[in-house]
């Protein structure tokens, strides 16, 4: 009988030694995978803006039939669209991007970078104009994301679009040919509008960007053509941007 109380005195000394052990293990494990990761041993994965650097890479993402690495569902705290409609609060994320972000041109080659919409966001300030830079896809996929999951239009009504512009000019040889890129949005009432996020709250309808509307005091007359169109949710058309190398 005094070897059965000594065997069952012993029993609650091996379980608390076996979970300190335990813990003990744990904690290594830990500290182990930390020192791993700030070796940069273990492989990890942040995507970057220069992860989409010239259509070799951009094609790839939209090939798969979405735009959501760009087009990104996410939260973008500090973002306050104040509108009594949904067309007054997407008139108003137009003004919030016109505000914080200032046109800066992609470096040639490649020629395209894409930023996604969070790494975009969160180079802004909010409050301080002009502290993101980009070019129109920049300015077009962060208007998007705004619109689709801050303001929370349906990705039926809301897409970037872009295509090729030719402009006349007076005199030239030929029209200056570039591609651009802005967003559409289709109302809950009201139909088709454009928007041209380097401009801001100024939808428009027609062929050719609000933005010549600033440089010209009659807008001249050109022709647009709509090849590519995405956002989160999918890809539509392509041209020649996703035909790829021949």
């Amino acid at each position: 009988m005094r070897a059965d109380v000594q065997a069952h005195a012993r029993v609650p000394y091996i379980i608390t030694r076996n979970k300190i052990s335990m813990e003990m293990n744990r904690k290594l494990v830990l500290v182990i995978i930390t020192i791993l990761l700030s070796m940069s041993i273990l492989p990890i994965t942040v995507v970057q803006a220069d992860d989409y650097w010239g259509w070799d890479e951009i094609r790839p993402a939209l090939i798969d039939g979405d735009g959501a690495e760009f087009v990104e569902d996410t939260d973008y705290p500090g973002v306050n669209l104040i509108g009594d409609t949904e067309f007054e609060k997407v008139l108003a994320a137009a003004n919030w991007v016109a505000y914080h972000m200032d046109y800066e041109s992609d470096p040639d080659p490649p020629g395209d970078v894409w930023t996604t919409s969070f790494q975009q966001f969160e180079e802004i300030t909010i409050g301080v104009p002009g502290s993101g830079k980009g070019d129109c896809e920049d300015f077009s996929i962060l208007l998007c994301a705004l619109i689709r999951f801050v303001v929370g239009v349906p990705a039926d009504r809301v897409w970037v679009q872009a295509g090729i512009l030719v402009v006349p000019e007076p005199g030239a040889k030929g029209p200056p040919i570039f591609g651009h890129a802005y967003v559409v949005y289709k109302a809950e009432k009201g139909g088709i509008w454009y928007i041209e996020p380097q401009i801001g709250g100024l939808p428009y309808r027609g062929s050719y960007p609000s933005i010549l509307h600033w440089y010209y005091k009659r807008p001249p007359q050109t022709g647009e053509s709509a090849m590519l169109r995405f956002n989160d949710e999918w890809v539509r058309g392509g041209g020649f941007w996703l035909a790829g190398k021949r």
